[in-house]
């Protein structure tokens, strides 16, 4: 029994899709379920395949033209000799796999699952690429998302009867700063000079609102106590366009895991200012390293934050709900935000397991 696991996000790919996509194929394996990943990627030119524990994984490039990509692709995938052994197809992340997986589900005669997470749902459904969104869709025989609202939106455009929301999961040991680490996080504390450090993680895009976040917080009256720090790949004209705000911001590339740590623990605020998400990692990431979050009330962000009890929600469209919240916070004193930080932590160290997640997927689907 085996999963045909298709996705644009997977290792060496960067961003909280890979993770979720990683985690995912490596708890289906650690249940033994054998997952063969086909991953479109523009790091190699030619087809390759190479043996994993528990499955495989295939790379397949990515050419100028969609339709010939996906037509190799799918003559790629025909060929494979592990088809016989396949219980479903799976569509995960991104344009492509959305585009290829009912057709090969159709072709080797597999049903279909179709992982929704962000944008596959946020900005297809509002594009040119909404039909073949909402085809994919209505050809899968499961469909799981990781929010409760974007479940119901897809439930009230096509009346599917097997849709659900799914969580994301993390394990907060592995968010637990080692005795390294801990000088780390003194010394960059240090390069404040007294200021509090807002810290923003991720690809920072449009979608995510960093230019509105950074105006807003421009006119907040206390900003002088405070820096920014963005960790992530940014535009060239946004930074640009910060940089001549009357704020304090720093900006540092997009670190690996281990290093992320180190700005988690150092952070006396994770913010997440999405204009519209799914259930970003940073979330869970952020809970799991005993942060205070304030973030948008989106998408699967407002499934897990209750406002003022565990975290802080704001609405991205109102620059005055951010900074009010913002306010709020600056007020609290230590033991406040203490006492706010740690029942998100438990929260997250009880619901949202890694084991919790793979464990709704695994019954739904009965593997």
């Amino acid at each position: 029994m085996s999963l045909l696991f298709i996705t644009q996000h997977y290792h060496p790919s960067k961003g909280g899709m890979a993770e979720s996509c990683d985690r995912l194929i490596r708890n289906f394996r650690k249940h033994k379920v054998d997952v063969h990943v086909i991953h479109f990627t523009n790091r190699r030119k030619k087809f390759y395949t190479e043996a994993a524990v528990q499955g495989s994984y295939s790379a397949v490039p990515v050419y100028n033209s969609e339709e010939f990509t996906l037509n190799l692709a799918s003559q790629f995938i025909e060929g494979l000799s592990i088809l016989s052994d396949i219980k479903y197809v799976v569509a995960f992340g991104g344009h492509l796999p959305i585009v290829l997986g009912p057709i090969i589900s159709k072709w080797i005669d597999k049903p279909l699952i179709t992982l929704i997470r962000g944008n596959d749902f946020d900005e297809a459904i509002f594009s040119k690429r909404r039909e073949a969104l909402l085809y994919t869709l209505k050809q899968s025989k499961f469909i799981f998302t990781v929010t409760d609202e974007k479940r119901d939106k897809i439930v009230k455009l096509i009346q599917h009867p097997n849709v659900y929301f799914t969580h994301n999961g993390i394990n907060c040991k592995l968010w637990e700063p080692g005795n390294s680490q801990l000088i780390q996080i003194d010394a960059l504390k240090k390069n404040s000079e007294e200021r509090k450090r807002i810290v923003i993680v991720g690809q920072l895009k449009a979608k995510k609102g960093i230019l509105e976040f950074s105006t807003t917080f421009s006119s907040f009256s206390n900003k002088e106590e405070y820096e920014i720090w963005m960790v992530g790949d940014i535009e060239e004209s946004v930074k640009e366009y910060i940089n001549q705000l009357d704020i304090k911001v720093c900006f540092f590339s997009f670190v690996n895991k281990n290093e992320l740590i180190i700005f988690y623990h150092a952070a006396d605020i994770i913010l997440i200012p999405s204009f519209y998400d799914g259930m970003p990692n940073v979330l869970l990431e952020a809970g799991a390293s005993k942060n205070v979050v304030i973030a948008s009330r989106v998408g699967g962000i407002k499934d897990v934050i209750e406002h003022e009890k565990d975290g802080f929600l704001f609405n991205p469209l109102q620059p005055s709900s951010l900074l009010e919240v913002l306010m709020k916070v600056h007020k609290l004193d230590s033991e406040a935000k203490a006492e706010i930080s740690n029942r998100l932590f438990n929260k997250i160290n009880n619901e949202y397991t890694e084991e919790k997640e793979i464990i709704n997927y695994l019954t739904k689907l009965q593997l």
